[in-house]
């Protein structure tokens, strides 16, 4: 439950920054709009390569309470700086680079997740499920309460909380991470010829699908709804509440799912519907329409969520922090291929196009899966 609680925290810290960067290069920096895509383009690229140092140094056996700690401190740092930057080159030669440090963050806790439960006998699947729910249940809350606060308070006030926050993510860190906790040992004299892992490859394309899916959804939800559709202006906040709703009750209900179905099983289905909502989306014209599909997605993305990264897992046991480094880079790469991409689609045709793409790479996913049936991962973890 600690680790779980420590998870948590990260995601909130994290939550409470990443989604107000945008406006806050705008109004608060007074930047126009597309230098958003500056400190994106510098954050996002960044945050691949710190996740895959921290993984491969992890699985080298470095203590992971000390790699935590780099990851607590650059989040810190980031909120204290952005209580006083005023200009756009301190956000991108300062922030960006410490962003990209603290989102490591939660790859570490979900490698350190994934080994405690291997020490202690615990049950892998339920332990990432968990870990994973907790990342959901972050993300409803942090953006939330962030924007609260700088419409109340104006921006300073969100970073000085987010600071706050930072300093109870460093106190969970002191009380959680053991001193003497790493990997075990593993001889790694070889490890520059490790053969490539295609299995692994396999399920983080897999894992990019539904990520790319998601975020061209969400990118365009607001724009589609309230300007394309006409909907009231609340109708993407109740899309994303009933969503979010879902996902976390069914994050809890995937493992026995899977025990009982399996993990490809359970990644077909959620391909599957993750289809049918996208294209009943881009027919609907009510509220209570965005409400009832809004429950579809809640469950897609809810059973992709709550097996991917065991899924991941199961084709590296010996190399859980690479593996999870590619699932976080998949969540991370996916987010900015789906946000990029929202644009350029919409602005060649138009926002509906937007689903229809969406319910097309959700089908690839599908197709992928069938495609590698046949590709297992180590015989030391479940089949799935």
């Amino acid at each position: 439950m600690l680790i779980i609680a420590l998870q948590l925290t990260n995601s909130m810290c994290v939550s409470s920054l990443v989604p107000m960067m945008g406006y806050f290069i705008v109004d608060g920096l007074g930047a126009d709009p597309w230098q958003i895509g500056l400190y994106t383009g510098l954050v996002a690229p960044l945050t691949l390569l710190t996740n895959r140092w921290a993984g491969e140094r992890l699985d080298r056996g470095v203590l992971v309470r000390p790699q935590l700690l780099i990851a607590v401190i650059a989040f810190l740092a980031v909120a204290g700086l952005l209580t006083q930057t005023t200009e756009l080159w301190l956000l991108l030669a300062l922030v960006a680079p410490l962003m990209s440090l603290s989102n490591m963050g939660s790859g570490i806790v979900f490698t350190y997740g994934r080994l405690y439960a291997d020490r202690a006998g615990l049950d892998i699947g339920r332990m990432n499920s968990w870990l994973r729910m907790s990342v959901s249940l972050a993300w409803m809350i942090g953006p939330a309460a962030a924007f609260s606060i700088a419409a109340q308070f104006g921006f300073q006030a969100a970073f000085i909380s987010a600071f706050g926050l930072g300093l109870l993510y460093l106190v969970l860190w002191h009380v959680v991470m053991p001193m003497g906790f790493r990997a075990p040992p593993k001889d790694t004299s070889s490890a520059d010829r490790d053969p490539i892992n295609w299995g692994l490859i396999t399920a983080g394309l897999i894992c990019l699908t539904f990520v790319i899916t998601n975020s061209l959804f969400v990118s365009v939800m607001p724009l589609y709804f309230i300007d394309q559709v006409g909907l009231p202006g609340f109708a993407p906040g109740l899309s994303l509440s009933v969503k979010c709703l879902l996902e976390v009750i069914i994050i809890l209900a995937s493992v026995r799912l899977a025990e009982r179905f399996g993990v490809r099983t359970i990644l077909l289905f959620s391909a599957g519907l993750a289809v049918i909502d996208m294209l009943l989306f881009a027919q609907v014209n009510e509220v209570w329409q965005v409400a009832a599909v809004a429950v579809l997605e809640g469950i897609h993305y809810g059973l992709f969520a709550g097996v991917a990264i065991t899924f991941v897992q199961s084709f590296a046991p010996d190399r859980p922090g690479r593996a999870t480094a590619v699932y976080m880079n998949s969540l991370f790469l996916g987010g900015m291929i789906g946000s990029v991409s929202m644009g350029f689609i919409a602005s060649a045709v138009d926002y509906r196009a937007v689903l229809y793409v969406a319910s097309a790479v959700s089908l690839a996913g599908m197709a992928v899966l069938l495609a590698t049936a046949r590709l297992r991962p180590s015989p030391e973890t479940r089949p799935v």
